[in-house]
């Protein structure tokens, strides 16, 4: 049976082919952490390497695994942003746009899949006005392995509301985000994030 995860947000790496520091899909150009909660942030490097984080005026630090594996606890955020992380070893990578709201994961079928694109002709106008950038969508592919948890996406991008993007976005997600944030945009302290993603059962 095939299940529909997809995310979006309320509230893309660079690096290059060559560099030791690597970082999943998921923490790229425009994610949205988690607020009013520990945060991990984690990647790849060389072995026994020392990375750094630069982030809201801290810097934390921690030593790539024998695997080169490596993981950094961020401390609790409140809603905010956009904000820029700066990863340092023997490369640097910069995330930009980063905002601090609240990550909800939309799972379901063929109801979860269907896209804004198909059900435009019965909300006329949402498309063209869904300009927003505190509801983004990563959209995670079909993809799958019965045998061992994947280490990282095999494609993926954070991808805010807009005519261009919106038709490509989760429509029951996109809602869902949408009332969220008209709940809550008079109140400065909170940015919303939907995330959803695709899986199998």
């Amino acid at each position: 049976m095939k299940t529909k995860i997809i995310i979006i947000v309320i509230a893309t790496i660079s690096c290059t082919i060559f560099s030791q520091v690597r970082l999943p899909k998921l923490i790229s150009d425009g994610m949205v952490l988690q607020r009013d909660a520990s945060i991990k942030i984690w990647g790849w490097a060389s072995k026994s390497e020392n990375i750094s984080i630069d982030f809201m005026n801290a810097t934390y630090k921690t030593v790539a695994d024998d695997k080169g594996n490596w993981s950094v606890m961020l401390p609790e955020i409140k809603a905010g942003g956009p904000y820029e992380m700066q990863i340092n070893a023997s490369n640097s990578i910069t995330i930009q746009d980063i905002m601090v709201g609240d990550v909800w994961v939309c799972s379901g079928q063929s109801n979860m899949e269907l896209p804004m694109s198909r059900v435009s002709w019965n909300y006329p106008g949402e498309i063209e006005h869904s300009e927003n950038k505190y509801i983004r969508q990563f959209l995670v592919p079909d993809k799958y392995n019965f045998n061992a948890p994947e280490k990282d996406f095999t494609d993926g991008t954070w991808k805010s509301a807009s005519p261009e993007n919106t038709p490509d976005f989760s429509a029951a997600a996109y809602f869902f985000a949408k009332e969220i944030y008209n709940k809550n945009k008079n109140f400065p302290n909170i940015i919303m994030k939907l995330k959803c993603s695709e899986i199998v059962l």
